[in-house]
């Protein structure tokens, strides 16, 4: 019965630090998300705070990547074909933000229909 209880109870001394800094990530991720809702509110330029929210927005974005997908302890290869997966997605977003945009399209030609 002894032998049983003592190979039951693995070391996880490293379990509590792992824990640890998840809940660190969370709360600064919850204290970046508050200020990202305050600063639309306040009467500032608004260019000045769509620049703030995307910087934030990626600082957030790059935090749990490096740390949820473990880039940060990866070989450099596998962060790289990552980077370059999210460089040709974002991209081809910016390409069909430009495409899409009100300004370019003819919406006469759209009302004959």
């Amino acid at each position: 019965m002894s032998e049983t209880l003592s190979t039951s109870h693995a070391d996880h001394s490293g379990e509590e630090q792992k824990y640890h800094a998840f809940i660190n990530l969370a709360l600064v991720l919850a204290a970046i998300t508050g200020i990202e809702l305050v600063l639309v509110y306040l009467p500032i330029n608004g260019t000045f705070i769509f620049a703030t929210l995307v910087s934030l927005s990626l600082f957030k974005f790059f935090s749990v990547i490096a740390w949820f997908m473990h880039l940060l302890y990866d070989k450099l290869i596998l962060t790289l074909a990552f980077g370059t997966g999210l460089s040709i997605a974002s991209g081809t977003v910016v390409a069909l933000m430009f495409i899409m945009d009100r300004g370019f399209v003819d919406f006469e030609a759209i009302s004959a229909f």
